[in-house]
């Protein structure tokens, strides 16, 4: 059980605090405990989750140490194998909701991998690539802001910079 003010991971809506545990009081919800979540890179709203929720990703942030470790990884993170270009988006969505860091990188680096390859074909990322991407980003990037307490432009220049360096020495 997380506590309040606790920061967590929830399905696809990336980084919620952790406002209050308890009954949802006047909607008819009885005594059933409810996190409410305010998810903290979008504005508004309230999520409401059963403590008991089995079908939701809901775990902690990454702690820094646990970031600073992904981050040190990113070399031995093989890109998401993707055997069917039809399935290509099936797979990407697989990752996407696993709500494992490890996925989010794996597939960024098979839609950076991918753009590469079109850019040399003189053609540009799919639409489906770009939405991906950017979905993949703002929830791997959000959550590594947590943890090592800087805004999320930042810990996208720190995961580029590794990944840069890491390209750099398989090249």
């Amino acid at each position: 059980m997380f506590r309040k003010g606790a920061y967590v991971i929830h399905g696809t809506n990336g980084v919620c605090r952790v406002d209050d545990i308890g009954p949802l009081r006047g909607m008819g919800a009885g005594d059933k405990d409810y996190y409410t979540l305010t998810p903290v890179y979008s504005n508004g709203g309230k999520i409401f989750s059963p403590v008991d929720n089995v079908r939701i990703v809901l775990r902690p942030v990454l702690t820094k140490a646990e970031a600073e470790e992904l981050l040190s990884r990113l070399k031995d993170l093989d890109e998401l194998s993707v055997i069917d270009e039809k399935k290509r988006e099936d797979a990407y969505k697989q990752a996407f909701y696993s709500g494992k860091c490890e996925n989010l990188v794996r597939m960024l680096k098979a839609i950076h991998a991918r753009g590469e390859l079109r850019s040399s074909q003189g053609k540009r990322a799919t639409a489906s690539d770009e939405r991906y991407m950017h979905m993949a980003e703002d929830c791997l990037f959000g959550e590594l802001a947590i943890s090592f307490g800087i805004s999320r432009e930042e810990a996208k220049d720190i995961f580029v910079q590794k990944f840069e360096n890491e390209k750099d020495t398989i090249d």
